[in-house]
């Protein structure tokens, strides 16, 4: 669902940016920080949690390892270089090798900047729907 007229060309863009993320919660750290902007934030955890590109992205491959993820419900709105996404995503997350994944699903809400090396991450904010839907 796109809820501004831009070309069919930036949705694309915006929606593979969509696509990578999704892939770099998988592939980890690495994959994640190549998609944020040095600047990037992101609002997480049961009591909002602020962290950078680095110290999310350590988290994230570290302490709660996804080996699933997907998205539903796209939604972008563009406004000059930036683009505004949400959506619900679910994740199957490893927080204890010995047991199986456990499936999360959240609320997101993505800021995209355009730069020359295509959209990354500016600002993210999670917000867990449990249980999921």
């Amino acid at each position: 669902m796109t809820t501004s007229t831009v070309s069919p060309t930036t949705i694309e863009a915006i929606e593979q940016a969509e696509a990578a993320w999704l892939v770099a919660l998988v592939e980890g750290e690495r994959a994640m920080t190549s998609l944020m902007l040095d600047d990037s934030h992101v609002v997480h955890g049961p009591v909002g949690k602020i962290d950078g590109p680095k110290t999310f992205a350590h988290f994230a491959s570290t302490r709660r390892r996804t080996v699933f993820a997907k998205a539903e419900g796209l939604a972008v709105t563009v406004r000059g270089n930036t683009a505004i996404t949400t959506c619900l995503q679910e994740m199957h997350i490893v927080f204890d090798e010995n047991l199986p994944p456990f499936p999360v699903q959240e609320a997101v809400t993505r800021v995209w900047e355009e730069t020359a090396e295509g959209w990354r991450l500016a600002h993210m904010h999670q917000a867990k729907r449990m249980p999921p839907a």
